[in-house]
């Protein structure tokens, strides 16, 4: 929106790229789905590194938001000290992103690959203890579940073989 009451919809494109971008972030970060794992496998394929997803999506996305936040202030003529405050909010944050294309170590909570051995570990745990657990429907993580729950299984029916004979 420019001033004046006309329509501009740059601020609009904006929030939807911004949040497309986080919902693909997320995918990547913490979803056992075809779509995440689509997302993990394609920036290994492009060789981008591990950062560009633990970093640069969710600083890029959050910074676009920023902007668009910035425009629709500056149209609704808020103060300058604000719209200010919130567009270098919203550079630093676009800086930081910048950050994820530099290969530099991040703590290990902030890649892709620490969430979905901890979603095994999780899911390997509920299976030890013979609780219900929601399996991935596809791709690799689908297979090492099913493995996974194979080797429980088969445990199971071990000790019940060893009990029966030992009775």
């Amino acid at each position: 929106m420019e001033k004046g009451g006309s329509v501009d919809y740059r601020a609009l494109w904006m929030i939807i790229f911004g949040a497309a971008l986080l919902v693909v972030w997320w995918f990547d970060m913490f979803s056992d789905s075809a779509f995440g794992q689509m997302g993990r496998s394609v920036a290994k394929w492009q060789r981008q590194g591990r950062n560009v997803i633990a970093l640069f999506l969710p600083g890029f996305s959050a910074g676009m938001i920023l902007l668009a936040v910035v425009d629709l202030l500056s149209t609704l003529n808020v103060p300058d000290l604000v719209t200010n405050g919130v567009g270098f909010v919203a550079v630093g944050v676009l800086l930081v992103a910048f950050l994820g294309f530099l290969p530099i170590p991040l703590p290990r909570w902030m890649y892709p690959e620490y969430h979905l051995a901890r979603r095994e570990r999780i899911r390997a745990e509920k299976l030890s203890r013979g609780e219900v657990v929601k399996m991935p429907s596809s791709g690799r993580v689908a297979v090492e579940a099913q493995r996974l729950e194979q080797i429980v299984r088969e445990r199971e029916a071990a000790q019940c073989a060893d009990e029966d004979s030992s009775r």
